[in-house]
């Protein structure tokens, strides 16, 4: 019996794993292989890469800038989910629809509403150019600043809901016996609550660092050609030089490094809810 549900097991999964080698695996091979040339194996495509074109700088302003929405999106994201995990049914659904609603709208759309806001006559900048520097308007846009702030934008719903899911999951029991062990709700929070949610913080640190770090549009439209990050290096190499090799040797890199970080993150995490055994000690 055991032998037959495996085998039933490997039979349901054959379709995606020959979509998955059709659409992902076979262009990963001839793009690694596009990586050491066209026509001859050759090196020199990496050797470009980290010479005089400081791809080196590009990749560390674009992880700079990822862990920044990362960071961003956990203190936006983390009050948005604890109250959606605390509301009651139907107040929850009419807040995880408020969340979900800009995921309807399309980035293209809200990266030119976030053009008009950071612009030197927007909103924003002329009340933050107020408080700062009275009379003057504050530079928002086509920097690193405008960027960060339209990527949280898109991905805070994606670091929301890892959130309300660890919150939701967790017992009101452990809470309840901390309170009546004499923890004050500061100390309920800390030392049961935010322990306990440490795997929806993870799991959604790690989603929206790995598609921060590939962002095109929004750092292409606001950063106005100023903030250069990988992927508008990559498409730079295609479109305007047509030097796939290297190209394709910017784009391993960057997976080979983004691949790495992402296991270390969740090595150095440990499991999803680690400490919970101990949360009220």
């Amino acid at each position: 019996m055991s032998r037959w549900r495996l085998r039933l097991s490997l039979f349901l999964l054959l379709p995606a794993a020959l979509l998955i080698a059709a659409l992902y695996l076979l262009p990963l091979v001839h793009l690694t292989a596009l990586s050491f040339g066209e026509k001859s194996f050759s090196f020199a495509a990496y050797g470009d890469l980290f010479g005089p074109w400081s791809y080196v700088r590009i990749l560390l302003r674009t992880f700079r800038l990822s862990f920044a929405v990362v960071a961003g999106s956990i203190v936006l994201g983390f009050p948005v989910g604890y109250v959606l995990a605390a509301s009651p049914p139907r107040r929850r659904a009419l807040l995880a629809l408020l969340v979900l609603l800009p995921l309807w709208t399309s980035v293209l759309v809200r990266n030119f509403a976030w053009i008009y806001l950071l612009r030197s006559e927007g909103i924003l900048s002329s009340l933050i150019g107020h408080l700062l520097h009275p009379g003057e308007p504050a530079q928002l846009l086509y920097n690193d600043f405008g960027v960060t702030m339209a990527m949280i934008n898109t991905l805070l719903p994606f670091m929301v809901f890892p959130v309300y899911l660890a919150l939701a999951s967790q017992s009101q029991a452990l809470r309840e016996a901390a309170a009546t062990l004499g923890a004050r709700p500061a100390q309920v929070f800390m030392r049961v609550t935010l322990p306990l949610a440490r795997g929806g913080i993870v799991a959604g640190s790690l989603f929206v660092f790995a598609t921060a770090v590939g962002f095109f549009i929004t750092p292409a439209l606001l950063g106005g050609g100023r903030v250069l990050t990988a992927a508008i290096f990559i498409n730079q190499q295609i479109e305007e030089f047509v030097n796939w090799p290297l190209a394709a040797a910017a784009a391993i890199v960057l997976l080979a490094i983004v691949t790495a970080l992402v296991l270390l993150w969740r090595r150095t995490a440990g499991p999803s809810f680690l400490g919970a055994e101990h949360a009220i000690e």
